[in-house]
């Protein structure tokens, strides 16, 4: 009988699909789990639990929907907008934004529930335009920290054009000298839209001594003024020369330049149907696309003038851009990405949009490439690192487009085909990018599920995850926090007879702290382990008692008091009561952490044997910093580990445990095996591999 010893000492290939339950000459298998539940990977191998989720506080609608958003002008000022049916908060440092009243600052807004999923946006600065087919493109304004405003997009340069244009004309005659003029913004070189025509009766020719003055009311904030004439038929004007600001200007005859005509007014946007769905910054210009009226259409504003998507005639290299795909069928454009070249994603395939060669993007330079033909979902993409992820039509597959220098284009890799399970017969509706601490992409399901997949490229980790609590997950956004970037979910919970939407914040990794007296040097303990959800933390005076807890009335809470786990309790008039005093306690909702290592077995060739029978007589859990833990050969037959030790003084928690600890499997014999681990208690768990003792042959 042969006798060995299997390690699993990496599990971040994350969750995989029970088809890959026979694949195990797949590289993956060894790395990969039957079950993932509310645990996170590390690069280096390992899986921890993941934290709880803090109760911030209560959506402005109850039942929903909501729809959170980020805000990012930078790291020190960071926001969650907070969208619901016609109505937007926000929400900076832990809290609501309050008004001048001392009340949550609050904006009417005019998309219902059910357009709030629809919604897009794109940020610059302090500017956020959001976009949706439900109406008119909006502009929302941070004036100051509880100053902002929600305004209509004028798609009008920025500067106005010079009123009162008149002339002086010397000597008389019979000819017609027709002329415009336009102002220049001193600061952004922003152009106004053409005065009124002015017609003048003049000379037939003009010289020095034959001219047409020109003079205009000065214009605010402008730098220079630009005129230009008439020529070759009065619709026709050629640029004839520039004076400065409030100066007047002299036309001795000089030719006008007619490859250099004033802008035309154009607003692509001005009705139902030509609404975009779709919005990006990109190359300095503001990119809308998507309209009902034109789906595979493509604007572009003018090259650093965002609401300005005026024309000139001829056109030039600054003017806005309107490019259409041309492809088989009509597939609308559901996204838009910035990258090497604008990334666009229709329905029927998926595009790159760029200048032509070398030559920057613009009116008189542009190509349209097709990278592939998979469809694209209408779900925003996210940007991670180098590449950008996005899904394919249906919601169900995660598809990574980076760049390939070997086919100068870009290519879809499936990032979900190891883990379809997961989004079988439901669609991805949300998801955010949280790069730090663990490098995840959160992901919201249309049932209300939480997915995540933790994707570090450079280390080759692609590893999926379930999370799991008690509701429905409506939205995930992320916004930079100091101890890494924050995921905030807004969540429908329901009990106690009520039905509330809370707005919550993933607790930052926990990694123990040390306590100094009372403990060993370098003892750590989960004093600071909050690993409940819709939880709240009381920290102070010894007490017995702590309330705060109305968002979870009549639900059964779990604890931590002082670092050991206390009785559930329930949740009456917004308090519980405890057993004993304590001075750190953590109170929410539990939620369960499960991970199963793939099955080993004799046919994979991980020992000798070929086809025979094994029998498997124990595991060997190699943790860190963990308590709590409860281990066994399946779901039915789990034990709880010991980890109190004689030196944990009394009366006090006992350390976090980081070593091995023995798991019986109570003789297991079959072709395959496994451990199930579980973690009930609000405690942390950090398992770093998996060893199992196993005899091959006749059993």
């Amino acid at each position: 009988m042969a006798r060995a010893t299997i390690v699993r000492n990496s599990f971040n290939a994350g969750e995989l699909s029970p088809l890959m339950a026979a694949r195990v000459d797949q590289a993956r298998y060894p790395n990969g789990c039957a079950s993932l539940c509310n645990m996170l990977l590390h690069p280096h191998g390992g899986a921890w639990r993941r934290p709880g989720l803090r109760f911030m506080g209560l959506a402005a609608d109850p039942a929903g929907p909501v729809r959170l958003i980020p805000f990012v002008f930078s790291e020190a000022q960071a926001y969650v907008l907070e969208f619901g049916p016609r109505s937007l908060r926000i929400w900076h440092g832990g809290g609501l934004v309050l008004g001048g009243d001392g009340e949550p600052f609050r904006l009417e807004t005019p998309w219902a529930g059910e357009q709030l999923t629809a919604l897009r946006w794109c940020q610059s600065a302090d500017m956020l335009y959001l976009v949706s087919h439900a109406g008119p493109p909006r502009r929302l304004e941070r004036h100051g920290h509880a100053d902002w405003r929600l305004v209509d997009v004028s798609f009008l340069p920025g500067v106005s054009p010079p009123e009162g244009l008149h002339c002086t004309v010397k000597p008389a005659g019979s000819r017609t000298w027709t002329y415009v003029v336009t102002a220049v913004h001193r600061e952004s070189g922003e152009e106004s839209l053409p005065t009124p025509q002015l017609q003048v009766t003049g000379p037939d020719a003009l010289s020095q001594t034959a001219s047409v003055t020109l003079a205009w009311t000065p214009v605010q904030d402008a730098g220079e003024y630009r005129v230009y004439r008439a020529g070759g038929g009065a619709s026709v004007y050629g640029f004839l020369g520039s004076a400065g600001a409030g100066e007047t200007y002299t036309d001795t005859g000089r030719t006008p330049d007619f490859d250099a005509g004033p802008p035309e007014a154009r607003n692509p946007f001005s009705g139902e149907g030509d609404w975009p769905s779709c919005a990006v910054f990109w190359q300095q210009r503001l990119c809308f696309a998507g309209t009902r009226n034109g789906p595979q259409t493509i604007w572009a504003s003018r090259s650093g003038a965002y609401g300005n998507f005026s024309v000139s005639r001829p056109l030039r290299d600054d003017d806005a851009v309107t490019v259409t795909i041309a492809a088989d069928t009509v597939s609308a454009v559901r996204w838009l990405m910035p990258a090497r070249r604008l990334l666009v994603g229709t329905g029927g395939g998926e595009w790159t949009l760029s200048g032509q060669g070398e030559q920057p993007f613009s009116p008189l330079s542009c190509s349209l490439e097709r990278q592939s033909s998979r469809g694209s979902g209408d779900v925003q993409p996210l940007s991670v690192g180098d590449a950008v992820l996005a899904l394919q039509r249906g919601g169900r597959v995660v598809r990574e487009f980076r760049y390939s220098l070997d086919v100068d284009g870009y290519a879809g890799t499936d990032l979900t085909i190891l883990a379809e399970h997961l989004t079988r017969g439901r669609r991805i509706i949300d998801w955010a990018w949280q790069q730090s601490p663990s490098g995840t992409v959160w992901c919201v399901t249309e049932d209300g599920g939480l997915i995540a997949m933790t994707r570090i490229p450079e280390h080759e980790v692609a590893g999926w995850h379930r999370h799991v609590t008690d509701g429905a997950v409506l939205s995930v956004c992320t916004i930079p926090g100091t101890a890494g970037d924050e995921l905030w979910v807004a969540v429908r919970r329901e009990g106690g007879g009520m039905v509330r939407c809370c707005i919550e914040r993933l607790d930052p990794p926990f990694d123990g702290d040390n306590l100094g007296a009372g403990y060993g040097e370098g003892d750590t303990a989960a004093v600071e382990a909050f690993f409940v959800d819709s939880g709240l933390s009381y920290r102070g005076d010894p007490v017995v008692e702590v309330g705060g807890l109305e968002h979870l009335e009549g639900r059964t809470v779990h604890l931590l008091a002082d670092g050991a786990v206390h009785p559930p309790q329930v949740v009456a008039e917004g308090r519980v009561r405890l057993d004993r005093p304590a001075s750190v306690i953590h109170a929410g909702l539990p939620f369960m952490s499960e991970l199963v290592p793939m099955p080993f077995c004799v046919a994979g060739n991980e020992i000798a044997g070929g086809g025979r029978p094994m029998r498997a007589t124990r595991a060997r859990v190699r943790l860190h910093r963990s308590l709590g833990l409860h281990a066994g050969p399946d779901a039915t037959r789990l034990r709880e580990l010991s980890f109190r030790t004689a030196r944990d003084v009394t009366g006090t928690a006992p350390s976090l445990f980081s070593g091995e600890r023995e798991v019986t499997l109570d003789a297991m014999t079959g072709d395959s095996a496994t451990v199930v681990l579980r973690q009930h208690d609000p405690l942390p768990c950090t398992v770093l591999a998996v060893a199992f003792d196993v005899e091959a042959g006749e059993i």
